[in-house]
């Protein structure tokens, strides 16, 4: 017999030998009160040879009758050594661990110690390489299931012993208070494209699916970045550079899984930062993750937040293959709490170009047809497991609730609420008209109307009218929408107003303008009344205007403008805009019928160009400005924010002041409030000019000064910002401009401020904090005095 069919032969006797010899292990490891431990290792014998159990605690190990036993083991839980030498093969082990004593001085390994300093490196060099971001192409599906819980703990069962409050105990131990499914397919292509086709979305209560629930929304999709952000938060990696500054870790196990070598290194944050802790599974195998357990616990909110990450070596790459989180607020209604987790499951991954595949840039999230109006049948052919006795008695029992209590139309209110508008049957009430304040009109009382989509999906019409106690005038005006898609991000609106606007200040864009601020800082003001129209459009990333404006400008305060010896003090414009936004990679969700952005990581790019002729013996001009805003975190420096900004006017003769750009203070004669994109020493209307440039900075330092409670629901602990603000601008012919006082920043106009944020923290229902923040800004011209600086405020909220 030739010796390689020999070799062969008895490779195949042996394996069967050996084959015949094991038994295959099931078990499931989890707390003494049944919670599932995600990641517990598991040991055959004294080796070193095992496994990792799922995120459910779930593992199948196959075990040689020579060994009698397994070693059990999770981070925070006693070791626990089972006999499987008579185990029952057919039996699913159900192991318990009890709660281990810990005393992390003992054990900790210094960042400095060897072999602790090649693994990390050796995964942080890695990270390139092992990053999904990185690949030039997959596609894979993702099935993704939320559920929220209100657990009452056994001292709230004490206090309150009422029939309704014990049946109300016993119905949340049958069911969850709400579920949602979603199933979605996700492609990726190199440098920034992105697209969740959602095929399937189930929502209980609801009949409609009215927003998606993506596990991206809440979690990372991997954890290659600076920073690991769930939960609306970043949180520093314990795997990027500098990592020996914010944590300390210890290996904590080795585990051989085949040919590789997975270690298990524990990690928490030093003393004084806030970060997070957990687990660290690194293999050998291109010292990749191939689990990872992190979680912050805020101690003044008593929240618990969490996320686990499990990986797959597949194809010749990493990949992600479950993602799970979970927050668990407590003490948040009366002593109980909200448990919220959320659960995933990768498959069908590829990573080989669909051809043909287009990206929809505007819409990173679609819904498919019919995606939440699945049938059961084609649900049980989605899920990787069946639901639960508990969740399908959620969905029957919230079902049931919806449809006789109407759920789907709450979204309506939620949709037109976020619009600042109220739904009264067919009409939508504005609420931004009925109540504001500034300098000028006082008190300013009014009332908005307009057509809903329960009248029309397709246009909209509406009017509006206010009355200003100080100046005793009545404004008002009317729109007409004509809607040429179902987001209604092609539209044609046609506009006329009698109102008041303060001249010349800078009009680029809604996310730029701040026109909450400027109303209230309205001074010096025109009336106008003007007939638009206006064609919108969204190209992929790119969201454009187009629109022509006839406007008739009368101030309201002392003015002549001396244009070849004639004095006008009335003005009328004729005006063709072109308006546009540009956010590369930004990402776009749907809500409530339309869709909001998500961020881009990129700088963002406004500009808006007038061509317009003024009635100043026929002027004709060109009114350009453009922006450009970017922030972004980054690791070792902190959260870096910057707005540019730049215009100029080109005209043969000069312009009313109207048409100049007017510099960007924010300052108020009695208090100053903080607002990123404003000089903070400047009063409104003090500068002018008809070419400039604006530039802002904002640096935030992560590192807080310290942690204090201060009473029953406030704390503080302040962290530091430095800004610095500049405007150069200038203008010719300066001596046109009658009977009103203002200067030109041709020498720059500088001021640098500092500000501790976060210096007052104030619990909202126990789930955020509203933070009062304070600093100072200083306008850097002549000596240092109470003219030059300013004292300002700022409110913020975060999670």
């Amino acid at each position: 017999m030739p010796k390689p069919i020999t070799l062969l032969l008895l490779f195949i006797f042996c394996f069967i030998v050996i084959d015949s010899s094991a038994q295959v292990i099931k078990g499931v490891v989890t707390d003494t009160s049944g919670k599932p431990l995600a990641f517990a290792t598991i040991k055959i014998g004294d080796t070193k040879q095992g496994l990792m159990a799922d995120l459910n605690g779930k593992f199948r190990l196959r075990v040689t009758k020579s060994f009698s036993f397994i070693i059990v083991s999770h981070l925070g839980y006693q070791q626990e050594q089972v006999n499987v030498e008579h185990a029952d093969t057919s039996v699913v082990l159900q192991i318990k661990l009890l709660p281990a004593d810990r005393n992390l001085d003992d054990v900790v390994v210094s960042s400095s110690t060897n072999k602790l300093k090649r693994i990390l490196g050796g995964a942080i060099s890695n990270r390139n390489k092992n990053n999904p971001e990185k690949y030039n192409w997959y596609q894979c599906k993702i099935y993704y299931k939320t559920t929220v819980d209100i657990l009452s703990p056994d001292s709230i069962s004490t206090l309150d012993t009422s029939a309704e409050a014990a049946e109300w105990r016993e119905r949340m131990k049958q069911q969850h208070m709400f579920i949602t499914e979603t199933y979605s397919k996700r492609t990726w292509e190199r440098p920034q494209k992105l697209q969740e086709d959602v095929i399937a979305s189930r929502v209980s209560g609801f009949k409609k699916a009215w927003f998606t629930s993506l596990v991206t929304d809440v979690l990372p999709f991997h954890a290659y970045n600076d920073f690991l952000t769930f939960n609306g938060k970043d949180y520093h990696n314990p795997l990027s550079s500098g990592y020996w500054q914010r944590f300390d870790f210890r290996i904590q196990d080795e585990l051989l899984t085949g040919t590789d070598t997975v270690w298990v290194i524990s990690y928490e944050p030093k003393k004084d930062k806030e970060n997070l802790s957990g687990t660290l599974y690194i293999s050998s195998n291109q010292f990749a993750i191939s689990h990872l357990i992190a979680q912050h616990y805020d101690s003044s909110l008593r929240r618990l937040v969490g996320i686990e990450q499990q990986y797959v070596f597949e194809q010749g790459k990493w990949f992600p293959d479950q993602l799970n989180y979970f927050i668990n607020w407590k003490g948040i209604f009366a002593g109980q709490e909200l448990y919220m987790k959320g659960t995933s499951s990768i498959d069908s991954v590829t990573f080989e170009k669909e051809q043909g595949f287009k990206f929809d840039k505007a819409h990173t999230a679609r819904l498919q047809p019919k995606a939440d109006e699945r049938s059961n049948a084609e649900w049980k052919e989605i899920r990787p497991a069946s639901l639960s006795a508990k969740e399908e008695r959620t969905y029957e029992f919230i079902d049931s609730i919806g449809n006789k209590h109407h759920f789907d139309n709450i979204t309506l209110y939620m949709d037109r609420l976020s619009d600042g508008y109220f739904p009264a049957g067919k009409l939508d009430i504005d609420l931004q008209r009925i109540y504001s304040y500034n300098n000028y009109e006082k008190h300013r009382l009014g009332f908005g109307l307009r057509t809903s989509k329960k009248f029309s999906e397709k246009f909209s019409v509406g009017g509006w009218f206010g009355y200003g106690t100080g100046d005793k005038n009545l404004k008002y005006g009317g729109f007409a929408e004509v809607y040429a898609d179902r987001y209604r991000e092609f539209k044609f609106r046609a506009a006329y107003q009698s109102d008041l606007q303060d001249p010349g200040r800078l009009q680029i864009n809604e996310e730029l303008d701040r026109n909450f601020l400027r109303r209230f800082l309205l001074g010096r003001v025109d009336k106008i009344r003007s007939y638009s129209f206006e064609v919108y459009k969204k190209f992929g990333y790119l969201s454009t205007v187009l629109g022509v404006n006839h406007e008739q400008i009368i101030p309201q305060y002392d003015y002549t403008l001396d244009v070849s010896g004639k004095a006008w003090k009335q003005f009328e414009t004729k005006e063709l805009t072109l308006g546009f936004r540009y956010a590369y990679a930004e990402r776009m969700s749907p809500i409530f019928g339309k869709y909001l952005s998500n961020g881009s990581k990129y700088p963002i790019i406004y500009g808006k160009v007038r061509f317009g002729e003024v009635n100043t013996d026929k002027n004709q001009y060109i009114h350009a400005v453009a922006a450009v805003k970017w922030q972004k975190h980054i690791n070792h420096l902190g959260n870096e924010q910057f707005l540019l900004m730049a215009g100029g006017v080109f005209s043969k003769k000069p312009l009313p002041i109207s048409k100049l750009f007017a510099g960007n203070g924010f300052r108020t004669e009695d208090q100053s409030f903080y607002v990123f994109g404003g000089m903070q020493t400047m009063l409104p209307y003090d500068y002018y000019s008809d070419r400039f440039i604006n530039f802002y900075w904002k640096h935030d330092f992560d590192f807080k000064f310290y942690n204090a409670k201060l009473t029953k629901g406030l704390s503080s602990s302040p962290t530091l910002s430095f800004g610095y603000n500049v405007l150069y601008g200038s203008l010719k012919n300066p001596e046109a401009h009658k009977n009103v006082n203002f200067r030109v920043p041709d020498k720059g106009y500088h001021e640098v401020g500092m500000m501790l944020n976060r210096v007052v923290r104030m619990k909202v229902m126990g789930m955020m904090y509203m933070n009062l923040n304070g600093g100072y800004f200083y306008h850097l011209d002549g000596p240092f005095n109470k003219q030059n600086g300013r004292f300002v405020f700022g409110i913020s909220a975060d999670l």
